[in-house]
């Protein structure tokens, strides 16, 4: 008689049992993300020295990393509203022109780095989102004159950006941005670098 009971009670621990096992193979994302982009262009306003053969106004080995945490969606337009926060550190790689400084303009190859804090504002819909940035970072920029010398200087400003992103699954996105980032090389020579970059997150 028992074994008549076996296979509907086996059923009924299955059913039982099955919503949880959906609920822990399936969790909902977790609202704190990280990421990182390479600068394939990041472009400067300076200017080169006269006569400076290998001047080059833009790097091309700069990146950004970053963690965030997502606060609640906000329906908005059929789409959400994903308002974020982030922390975002900067790699600018070596940039060739001329830095002004008391002495005059001077050849030379400058370089920086930074950290920074952000808010971010994304619309998404689909699996497409679109996104603004604004906040403050500091940065240390760095310059190694031609002739011999050396410049360094802090500086603490705000940044800004604009991106998109297209979400592979709910864990990796793929992301395309512009920041522009203000940089100090030296006393007389303050930049805005606008880096454009292509990499990827990691939602938890």
């Amino acid at each position: 008689m028992f074994p008549s009971f076996r296979f509907p009670a086996a059923l009924l621990a299955l059913a039982s049992i099955a919503p949880l096992h959906a609920a822990a193979a399936d969790p909902a994302p977790s609202p704190i993300y990280m990421g990182a982009s390479y600068g394939f262009r990041a472009s400067t306003n300076l200017d080169c020295v006269p006569g400076q053969g290998d001047c080059d106004k833009s790097s091309k080995r700069s990146g950004k990393a970053y963690v965030g945490y997502s606060f609640d969606a906000l329906p908005f337009q059929g789409g959400v509203a994903l308002p974020s926060i982030e922390l975002v550190g900067y790699l600018g790689g070596e940039v060739k022109s001329g830095f002004d400084t008391g002495a005059g303009k001077r050849a030379g190859r400058g370089k920086f780095t930074g950290l920074g804090m952000q808010g971010v504002l994304g619309y998404q819909f689909d699996a497409f989102t679109l996104s603004g940035r604004a906040g403050v970072a500091y940065t240390q920029g760095k310059v190694d004159y031609l002739g011999g010398g050396s410049d360094k200087k802090d500086k603490i400003g705000l940044t800004y950006g604009i991106g998109a992103a297209y979400a592979l699954n709910k864990n990796w996105s793929l992301h395309l941005d512009w920041d522009r980032v203000p940089v100090k090389y030296s006393t007389q020579q303050t930049s805005k670098v606008d880096m454009f970059s292509l990499g990827a997150s990691y939602r938890f």
